[in-house]
C-alpha cells in the first residue's frame, strides 16, 4: 500500500489546488476523521454553517459590555464608532451606515428627519459633508436597499456608487460629486487560501486539509474555524495585509485623488464595526505621516471602548443579551469565537505594525510593494493640512 508520506510531499506545496490527486485507496481507514490531529485539528458535529458567514458575524459581533463603561442618555446613534481618524485632517472612521436609510422610509419627510441632527452629529456628516465614502465591506454584509435609500435622497445631494474590480481599472471620480467606493478588503477565497498556504504547516495536517477540501467540506469548516480561533484578530490582520494589497492600494489612492481634486467635502472610511478593515486603512494613512506608534495604537484601541458603550446602550433598550455573550463566548472546537474577534485590543495592532516591519522592513516598505511607493506618499502628504486634529500627534522617525 503507498504511503501517507509520499501523498503529503505531492501535497504540501499548495493544498487547496492539489485536492483532485488524493484518492481513499491511498489513505488508512481512519485518516478521514479530524480527531487524529491534536490540538486544533479535533472537531465537533454540528450543523454546518458558511465559515465565511461566521467570520463576518463574529467581526460584527460587538464587545461584551463592562461596568467600567459610562452610562448615558444620548439616543443610539444610527452610524457608531463614528469619529475624525487621529492625525488626519477631513478623514472620519465608522462603522456600518446603512442604518441612515430607516430616515428616509416613505412615511418621513427628507428635510424633517435630517433636520434634527446637529452639524457635528455623525448622522449630519454622512448626510451633507461626506464626499467620498469608501466602504470596505463584502456585498453579504450590506442592506442594499437601506443603503440605497440614503444615498439617493441625502440632503447633501444624492450619492453615486462605484465598485472596485481586480481586473478593471479604477475609475477616479474627479468631477466633484458626491459617491461611495466599494472595495471587498476581507476575501473569503484569499483567506482561507492564504490559512491553507500559510498556517497549516507539516506534510500531514496538509494532506488532511486537502482531504476535506475535497470530500468532507463540515470537517474543512471545523479546521479552519479553529485555526482562526487560534490566530484571533492578529492572523485575521496579517491575512489582510499578505492577500489585499491591491484593495488597501485602491483605497489609498482613492482617499489621494480626491482631496486632491476637491478642496471641500469629508473622507469617510468605513466597515462594518470600522475597527479592523478601516482600522488597517487608517493606519497606513497614519504612517505616512509619521504618527506615532502610540497614537496609532490609541485610535484603533479607542474602538473598544466606543462599541463596548453602544452595545450597553442597546441591551438597556432592548433587554438582556446575555445569553448571546455567552455563546460567542464559547471555547467549542470547530465552531468561531466571537469574542476573539469583537474588541479592538491594543496587542492586535502592536502586532500588525511589527509584522509589517519584520517582513518589509518598514511601513513604506509594505507601501512600497502594494504600490504606493514615494511618489504616492508625497501626492498623499501635499493635500493632508498641517495642523492636527485633537489628539496630541508627534512624529516617529522609526517609520
Amino acid at each position: 500500500m503507498k504511503t501517507l508520506t509520499s501523498l503529503a510531499i505531492v501535497l504540501s506545496n499548495s493544498p487547496t489546488n492539489a485536492f483532485f490527486l488524493l484518492s481513499t485507496s491511498f489513505l488508512p481507514s481512519d485518516f478521514s476523521s479530524a480527531s487524529n490531529f491534536p490540538g486544533p485539528y479535533e472537531t465537533s458535529t454540528r450543523p454546518f454553517s458558511h465559515p465565511h458567514t461566521e467570520l463576518k458575524a463574529a467581526m460584527s459581533e460587538q464587545p461584551p459590555s463592562t461596568s467600567s463603561c459610562l452610562e448615558s442618555e444620548e439616543p443610539i446613534s444610527l452610524v457608531r464608532n463614528f469619529r475624525q481618524a487621529a492625525g488626519l485632517s477631513r478623514i472620519y472612521r465608522c462603522a456600518n451606515t446603512d442604518k441612515l436609510g430607516t430616515l428616509f422610509d416613505v412615511e418621513n419627510a427628507v428635510e424633517d428627519e435630517s433636520s434634527k441632527f446637529d452639524r457635528s452629529s455623525a448622522e449630519y456628516k454622512m448626510l451633507h459633508d461626506a464626499g467620498l465614502i469608501l466602504d470596505l465591506r463584502s456585498d453579504s454584509e450590506r442592506n442594499e436597499a437601506q443603503a440605497r435609500s440614503w444615498m439617493a435622497k441625502a440632503p447633501g445631494g444624492s450619492i453615486g456608487i462605484s465598485n472596485f474590480n481586480r481586473d478593471k481599472p479604477k475609475q477616479t471620480n474627479n468631477d466633484g460629486k458626491r459617491s461611495v467606493y466599494r472595495i471587498d478588503v476581507l476575501s473569503p477565497r484569499r483567506l482561507f487560501d492564504y490559512l491553507g498556504d500559510t498556517w497549516i504547516t507539516t506534510p500531514i495536517q496538509k494532506a488532511q486539509y486537502s482531504f476535506c477540501f475535497a470530500f468532507d467540506t463540515q470537517k474543512l469548516h471545523e479546521i479552519r474555524m479553529d485555526i482562526l480561533n487560534e490566530k484571533g484578530l492578529e492572523g485575521l490582520y496579517e491575512a489582510i495585509i499578505e492577500t489585499s494589497g491591491e484593495e488597501l492600494f485602491a483605497s489609498l489612492c482613492a482617499i489621494t485623488e480626491y482631496l486632491e481634486n476637491n478642496s471641500h467635502g469629508d473622507v469617510i472610511v468605513h466597515c462594518v464595526q470600522g475597527k479592523d478593515r478601516t482600522g488597517l486603512v487608517i493606519m497606513l494613512c497614519q504612517a505616512i505621516l509619521g504618527i506615532e506608534d502610540a497614537i496609532i495604537i490609541q485610535d484603533y484601541h479607542k474602538s473598544d471602548a466606543i462599541l463596548k458603550l453602544a452595545k450597553k446602550k442597546e441591551q438597556n433598550q432592548s433587554g438582556s443579551a446575555a445569553a448571546n455573550v455567552v455563546a460567542s463566548s464559547s471555547n467549542e472546537r470547530g465552531k468561531l469565537n466571537r469574542q476573539f474577534f469583537s474588541g479592538a485590543p491594543e496587542k492586535a495592532m502592536i502586532s500588525t505594525l511589527a509584522l509589517i516591519r519584520e517582513k518589509y522592513g518598514s511601513i513604506f516598505g509594505f507601501l512600497d510593494q502594494i504600490g504606493f511607493d514615494s511618489d504616492w506618499r508625497t501626492r498623499f502628504l501635499a493635500v493632508m493640512p498641517k495642523t492636527a486634529n485633537a489628539f496630541d500627534v508627534q512624529l516617529n522617525s522609526k517609520l
